[in-house]
């Protein structure tokens, strides 16, 4: 009739572009091997789009060639735009970059690859710092590097340490897995195979999804 006919004609007027879009896009569970596009991840909108800002096919090397393994030229990096000028690619500027269907994230002193990718990513990187102790190294400090274990939450984007405190609010957005871990005493929520157990938990019952 001509009042539903007039209701969607100010829904197309009204809804932007983007949201149609939106709804539009199947969005599939994330499975090894699955096609994940290769290049520069400019945010986390990026990646969680499976869209990198910079695609494979416009890196460039020092001498103008295609780059092959991000790893090797970060550092000394260009992209093509569709016009004008090739322009130097500032990795302190990335979010992360994905290569050969591996996702590596800024992090510690560098890139570090997402170990186990799910809704809840587990990652190891390392972070260099100076100690300073005055009464161990009077004659000034020494560099020293630690291993750092940290989750990435695909639902906010928030990184998150590998640690009770970090999984307990990483569950906050599964009501029955809070109130299990937090039924457990403090030591047994701190154990490594009690958090791997929560992270494969809350991975089975919230499927990581890319759009197809």
């Amino acid at each position: 009739n001509r009042s539903l006919m007039r209701l969607l004609i100010l829904l197309l007027v009204l809804v932007p572009r983007s949201l149609w879009a939106q709804m539009d896009t199947v969005w599939v569970p994330y499975e090894a091997g699955m096609d994940l596009r290769d290049g520069l991840y400019r945010d986390f909108r990026e990646f969680r789009s499976n869209a990198p800002g910079v695609p494979m096919d416009r890196l460039r090397d020092e001498q103008g060639l295609p780059v092959r393994d991000v790893r090797a030229v970060l550092s000394r990096m260009y992209w093509q735009p569709d016009t004008g000028d090739r322009q130097v690619v500032r990795p302190d500027r990335l979010w992360g970059f994905c290569q050969n269907d591996v996702i590596y994230v800024a992090a510690g002193n560098g890139f570090s690859r997402i170990g186990l990718m799910g809704s809840l990513c587990h990652m190891v990187h390392e972070v260099s710092y100076r100690d300073i102790d005055p009464y161990l190294y009077p004659m000034g400090g020494v560099t020293r590097t630690a291993v750092v274990h940290q989750l990435l939450d695909t639902r906010t984007g928030a990184f998150l340490p590998f640690l009770a405190g970090g999984m307990a609010e990483a569950l906050k957005a599964d009501p029955i897995l809070a109130e299990e871990f937090g039924r457990l005493s403090k030591k047994e929520r701190n154990k490594d195979a009690v958090l791997f157990r929560f992270l494969h938990l809350y991975n089975t019952r919230h499927p990581l999804l890319f759009p197809q």
